[in-house]
């Protein structure tokens, strides 16, 4: 008797409401580089297993990142962006970007701001700490990361609320430009982008925008539009991919009280934890990139002008590179996680949102004496992001 159909990987019920590491475990066995012609969506491959999509992601001369980097049901259509901005390019355009910005993304940096990831974990502990039930998604998770690094990105004061709203907004609908709130959210974080840019040209400070200002006068090939869909990228994968290791790590680690105890007790490296809650959550569900030429990939022979979707949330559950990939297990060592992607397109904030992620870690643990659910979880519909949008808790001091 033949198998029974594959649920289909872009379907947003699957992520909502089912079981998606069921569907990619029985790819990773069955069909590890699969093509996928599903409804109302351009078909695409998909790949399900560690080496095939690093490969993927590693190799930018057979697998391009212009024609976007996220599934889309009109794949044939222009993507806004592609072939200019930092993440819709290949090198050698995608390495003079990154340059430009790359000493702003250090470990160095990053270490920069952790007084100001602390000042900020401890305000938002401190309305929510014997307050009674919240949104964790919401009140917390959603409103840490832009706090922290607003001034990187140009945001300051009273505009940080209202930017961070508009990047949630637009991250709902990534993989859909024409959706309309995603759509004009988008616009929103783009005009706000414009204005800065001509603040930021009479008077540059230490963010990215004038790192990209200060490079276009040296000679950068890059132009105002450019450089706002550059930092518009930044800022909603900046506040997403905080967001969604928070709300789903604080989510994992009420599952896994005996790991929880074990952070608590500081039993386990606050490093490996940071990064086995990265690999669980997984913020990005998948990275496409489009085929350049034929080529082989496994047992199959991808075409060029092909969408070839890897997905990292089965790539970090992956049998043959984790041990127990589907337990979490904080001390976790070695943790090749993919979570921050690969090759030339690897994340540059990752050293920024492991800092962020630790801090708020350290202080929860340090500040709350225990977290309690106090409701059912919902998870977005989301082949994109993933993420959950509600998360209701309650932390007491006592």
């Amino acid at each position: 008797m033949a198998s029974p159909a594959i649920t289909g990987l872009t379907d947003p019920h699957l992520y909502s409401h089912g079981d998606p590491h069921a569907v990619w475990t029985r790819l990773r066995r069955e069909r590890p580089v699969s093509w996928h012609d599903e409804p109302d969506h351009e078909p695409f491959w998909a790949v399900t297993t560690y080496d095939e999509g690093l490969a993927v992601l590693s190799d930018w001369k057979r697998f391009s990142s212009a024609g976007g980097t996220f599934l889309r049901p009109n794949l044939s259509d222009p993507y806004p962006g592609a072939g200019v901005m930092m993440t819709l390019s290949d090198p050698p355009r995608h390495d003079v970007l990154r340059k430009a910005a790359a000493a702003l993304f250090t470990p160095k940096a990053a270490a920069g701001f952790r007084a100001r990831a602390t000042e900020v974990s401890r305000s938002l502990l401190r309305g929510v700490v014997d307050a009674g039930p919240h949104d964790f998604v919401n009140d917390v998770a959603a409103r840490y990361p832009l706090q922290v690094i607003a001034g990187l990105l140009g945001v300051e004061g009273e505009d940080v609320e209202r930017v961070a709203g508009f990047t949630e907004a637009a991250v709902d609908n990534i993989a859909d430009l024409d959706g309309m709130v995603s759509h004009q959210a988008h616009l929103e974080v783009l005009a706000y982008y414009a204005e800065l840019i001509e603040e930021r040209r009479a008077r540059p400070t230490n963010d990215v925008v004038s790192a990209f200002v200060l490079a276009q006068a040296d000679g950068l090939d890059i132009t105002d539009d450019e450089i706002i869909l550059t930092c518009d990228n930044l800022a909603v994968a900046a506040g997403e991919t905080t967001r969604q290791v928070l709300s789903g790590g604080l989510l994992a680690l009420l599952d896994n009280p005996a790991q929880l105890a074990a952070l608590r007790s500081g039993a386990v490296p606050l490093r490996s934890a940071i990064d086995e809650l990265v690999r669980w959550t997984t913020p990005v569900n998948h990275l496409m990139r489009t085929a350049v030429v034929d080529t082989p990939l496994g047992d199959v022979e991808i075409r060029a002008g092909q969408a070839v979707s890897v997905w990292l949330s089965s790539l970090n559950r992956d049998e043959t590179v984790f041990d127990r990939p589907t337990e979490l297990r904080l001390d976790r060592n070695p943790n090749p996680h993919v979570s921050f992607g690969g090759g030339r397109h690897f994340c540059i904030g990752a050293p920024l949102a492991r800092l962020m992620t630790g801090v708020f870690l350290e202080e929860t643990m340090r500040g709350v004496a225990r977290i309690e659910l106090v409701g059912e979880p919902r998870r977005k519909p989301s082949y994109v992001t993933n993420s959950l949008e509600f998360l209701p808790f309650s932390f007491h001091s006592e």
